[in-house]
This record gives C-alpha cells, sequence and structure tokens, in this order.
C-alpha cells in the first residue's frame, strides 16, 4: 500500500529509535540495537543494504539506489520476506509504481531528494550557473538557502543533480523533496543538502515520525575505515572514487548540523553511539 509523508507524521512520537549505517562503529551496538528491537523497546530504521549486517529486518527498511545497484524490482523477494515498510527515492531507481503495486503488499512510500521547487535539474543548475558567471562565487543559496551543497567539490559533480533528465521525469506531478518536507515542519534556516548517504535520510525520517530519542550508530562517514561487515571491501574503491566522503566532508558536516537544527526545533535528541566521530552536532552518548 503506497504511502506518503504527511500519513508517517509523528507516528511515534516520543518512541526511541536506531539509524544503523553501515559503518564499523555499528559493531558495538548492534546486539544490543537487535535486542532492543526484539523487546519492542526501540524501533529499528536500517538502510540499502542491511541484510549483509543484520539477521533480523528492520521496523523500517531506508533505500536510495540506483538501476546499478538496488532497484526496487530485484528486491521484491527480499521486501516481501522482511515484511517491513520500506520508503525509497526514485531519483536513481526507475522500477515502475505499478509493477511495486503488484509486488509489495505491505506499506512503501516514495520520496524524492532532488529536485528542489518540483524544477528539472538542468534548470536548478543554469540558475546556479548563472549565479556564478554572474558573481564569480559560491555563495548560491537560491535553493533551501544552502550555499554548502554548491561548495567545490559537489558542484564539480553537479552537487547531486542528473543531467539526462531522467529522474526529471520521476517527478511529475512535481513534488516537494525529502528535505523541504522537513524544513517546512521544523522551521529550520536552511535543509539539508541532495544527501552524500542514505543515512541522512533516514535520520530525516525519524525525526518526521517524531521518534525520540533517535540514536544514530555506523555514522563513521569514513571509507577507510571500510564496513561493519569485514566480507565487504568495495569501501576500497569508493575511498579512491568520486563519491568518496573525504573531499565532501565540508557538506557531510552542514547536513548534521542541519538534522541535528531540524530534532532540537522538535524537541528531539539524537544521540550518536560513536564515541570519537570526526565531525560534531550530535550529542555523544550510550544506548
Amino acid at each position: 500500500m503506497r504511502i506518503e509523508i504527511k500519513d508517517i507524521l509523528d507516528r511515534h512520537k516520543d518512541i526511541p529509535c536506531a539509524i544503523t549505517a553501515h559503518g564499523p562503529n555499528l559493531n558495538a551496538s548492534k546486539q544490543k540495537i537487535m535486542d532492543l528491537q526484539q523487546s519492542k523497546d526501540l524501533l529499528r530504521f536500517s538502510v540499502n543494504n542491511w541484510w549483509d549486517y543484520f539477521t533480523i529486518a528492520p521496523d523500517y527498511w531506508i533505500l536510495s539506489s540506483s538501476e546499478h545497484a538496488f532497484p526496487m524490482r530485484i528486491l521484491f523477494d527480499i521486501i516481501r520476506k522482511a515484511d517491513c515498510p520500506i520508503f525509497y527515492s526514485d531519483d536513481g531507481d526507475f522500477t515502475s509504481k505499478s509493477e511495486i503495486e503488484k509486488n509489495i503488499l505491505g506499506e512503501w512510500l516514495v520520496y524524492d531528494q532532488r529536485h528542489w521547487e518540483g524544477k528539472h535539474c538542468i534548470e536548478i543548475l543554469k540558475t546556479f550557473k548563472e549565479h556564478y558567471e554572474r558573481n564569480k562565487n559560491f555563495h548560491f543559496t537560491r535553493f533551501g538557502n544552502n550555499e554548502v551543497m554548491w561548495h567545490p567539490p559537489r558542484c564539480y559533480t553537479n552537487s547531486g543533480h542528473a543531467l539526462d533528465g531522467k529522474c526529471c521525469d520521476q517527478n511529475n506531478p512535481p513534488r516537494m523533496t525529502l528535505q523541504e518536507h522537513l524544513r517546512n515542519l521544523t522551521g529550520t534556516h536552511q535543509h539539508y543538502s541532495t544527501g552524500d548517504t542514505v543515512s541522512m535520510h533516514a535520520i530525516a525520517f525519524a525525526i518526521i515520525m517524531g521518534c525520540n530519542p533517535i540514536y544514530v550508530s555506523g555514522f563513521d562517514l569514513d571509507y577507510n575505515k571500510g564496513y561493519a561487515n569485514s566480507d565487504k571491501d568495495d569501501w576500497k574503491h569508493k575511498a579512491q572514487g568520486p563519491n568518496a566522503w573525504t573531499p565532501v566532508r565540508e557538506n557531510l558536516q552542514n547536513d548534521i548540523l542541519v538534522l541535528s537544527e531540524s530534532a532540537k526545533n522538535r524537541g528531539i535528541d539524537i544521540i550518536n553511539l560513536n564515541q570519537d566521530p570526526w565531525y560534531e552536532g550530535f550529542k555523544i552518548g550510550q544506548l
């Protein structure tokens, strides 16, 4: 059954949850998170290929993938077995909605993460280009009052936008992005970027759902440290590739601060289970 963001507003108000990313820090709290999940004392939000890290399904599955990784149409069997709501972005996943309707009986939600104000990517990029040519700087705040997401090197790879227009065809009729929904709800001075990790979106959904506190685990944000699952070694390639996190640390840090402000404005605590993160913004604590 397809649902919308308005359907999940404050669905779990004041219920604790854990966002489980895939960095090695996850291993320090993974078993306790699963124990609390099974005793119904905590909700677990997991991302992308969570089955490589957990033996039981999450309470919510947040997916942001592409045609080349985990499109919905190859996940139908896993989705049915997991039997949990799945929230996915169709910006890079072109599985037809009718196919999803036929194959998923449970709740599913589709969200947009890049088409600010419902505009096509090329229009957004053109507006940025015009600003740069006119001002010769990167102080571009036209969308979401967020200039950091346009700082180099992100702008060199279009700041999370696509030139081929395929994702824009998905946004018909135009929708509000997840980031814009969160900003409207929480009244922050800016919204976060297109997101350099799906975990940002998972935190955003937890805030919208009213979860409190929100524990964050596996949020190392450093491919050089590898993954919580030592059998997964594609981090070695990612650490050197165009999607490496190190060059975009400024944007990651800014997104974290925006999410922290969003939570604070709703009276929600975000607690980082990583005791020694390179970034700041979330309170350090324990389960």
